[in-house]
């Protein structure tokens, strides 16, 4: 509880203020951090010289209080006309009151000769101020009726200061004001100043994009003319006619390979009865497995006399009845034709794959591998084009919205010149 404060009485006080008519005026960037220096050592000189004009008005408020407490320290307060329990009540407050008063009050708040002062002052007064008060609240109600005289006067005066002390606190809010406008227009001139080294780097960086991507386009057109070179030769041409007659290959093989399987069908119950009892040794007892699955692998001079053997077995087998057949004189009739195709088959078979070697041999002839260098080269360097050219977007994108924002910039700092100074700027970009 605040010592007997009543409703504030508000001071008048006329402070004293720049007369400054707002005018316009073009000034350069580069001018704005001496006129933002020269108003803040203005202004903090203005603010010195008006709260020593009010730390002058409130020191000698601080003697008529310090006297008070001194008149109220002689006067006994009529102890007699006191009930002993409230005469110890009494004395122990009007002992912490005065205690409070001279403690705080015995010394001149701290003069103001620059503005490193102001703070000191507002710090030393305002604790004292509330020290006093808080100590007249705690006691105000022993205070107020047992020494009435004094309380009337001490709450006035207590509250003239802290009126005052109010004024000096609306003026460095004021000053604090100012400094928060340049500290803001400081932090838009950096900002602008970031912004602009942005776009530079930025320019900077997609002129190297642009620069890699006229050059990896010029290698494009390099590598499409030898590709062109290479598929319009004759060369390429040929390759291409032997590529495709490989092509035909695989269905030719097809074809010999159904012919050949065809053949041997017609003795397919006699030559699987054959593979079971055969006592051949290992290698032919292999072959006869072959000639039995897949008879166009085993196809060759080397093994004509094996299979001839293979197959004479089978009639002697047939003979002996130990190839069973339905029908003896067919299935024999069926092997002697297989017998004399043998030569045939593998006739066929031969000229098929040295056919096949030869496109083979004719197609690695071909220098195929620079035909696929220069095609994995345009593909390289066609991705490279399109992630530089996504780069150089983002870049554009990013750029375009930096440079709408230094327009934005520029107007914030010319209205937060014109709320510190009172005047009008319209700052030039012009090089002087």
């Amino acid at each position: 509880m605040v010592f007997g404060w009543g409703k504030k009485k508000k001071v008048e006080y006329d402070e004293p203020v720049e007369n400054i008519t707002s005018i316009s005026q073009t000034i350069a960037l580069d001018e704005i951090p001496k006129i933002l220096d020269d108003i803040v050592i203005l202004r903090k000189g203005t603010l010195a010289a008006e709260i020593k004009s009010h730390r002058n008005r409130i020191d000698p408020q601080r003697e008529v209080l310090l006297k008070i407490a001194n008149e109220l320290s002689e006067d006994e307060l009529d102890p007699d006309k006191l009930d002993p329990h409230f005469q110890i009540m009494v004395n122990r407050g009007k002992k912490e009151v005065i205690s409070s008063i001279k403690k705080e009050f015995a010394n001149p708040f701290p003069d103001i000769n620059s503005p490193d002062d102001i703070m000191r002052f507002k710090k030393t007064s305002t604790a004292g101020i509330k020290k006093v008060g808080d100590m007249l609240g705690k006691h105000s109600r022993v205070i107020h009726i047992f020494a009435a005289k004094y309380a009337k006067k001490l709450t006035e005066d207590l509250k003239d200061l802290t009126e005052d002390l109010k004024d000096v606190d609306e003026l460095i809010d004021n000053f604090n004001t100012t400094e928060n406008s340049v500290q803001t227009i400081n932090e838009l001139l950096s900002s602008r100043n970031k912004t602009l080294e942005k776009i530079s780097k930025q320019n900077s960086r997609m002129n190297e994009l642009k620069s890699s991507i006229n050059d990896k386009k010029e290698k494009t057109i390099k590598f499409e003319n030898e590709i062109n070179a290479i598929k319009n030769s004759s060369d390429y041409k040929t390759y291409l006619d032997v590529k495709s007659q490989l092509s035909d290959c695989d269905s030719e093989e097809v074809k010999i390979r159904h012919h050949v399987n065809d053949e041997f069908t017609k003795i397919s119950r006699p030559l699987g009865k054959f593979v079971h009892i055969s006592s051949h040794d290992k290698e032919l007892k292999d072959l006869t497995a072959k000639l039995a699955s897949t008879p166009y692998d085993i196809l060759d001079t080397d093994n004509i006399s094996g299979i001839k053997k293979i197959l004479d077995s089978i009639v002697i087998g047939i003979d002996s009845g130990s190839v069973s057949v339905k029908d003896i004189s067919k299935s024999k009739d069926s092997v002697a034709e297989i017998k004399n195709l043998i030569p045939s088959l593998i006739s066929i078979k031969e000229k098929f794959e040295t056919k096949k070697h030869e496109l083979i041999i004719k197609l690695e002839n071909f220098d195929s591998k620079s035909l696929q260098t220069a095609e994995n080269n345009l593909k390289r360097e066609e991705s490279d084009i399109s992630d530089d050219s996504s780069k150089l977007k983002v870049f554009e994108d990013e750029n375009l919205d930096l440079t709408h924002s230094l327009p934005t910039i520029l107007h914030q700092i010319e209205t937060n010149l014109k709320d510190v100074t009172s005047t009008s700027y319209t700052i030039s970009l012009d090089n002087k």
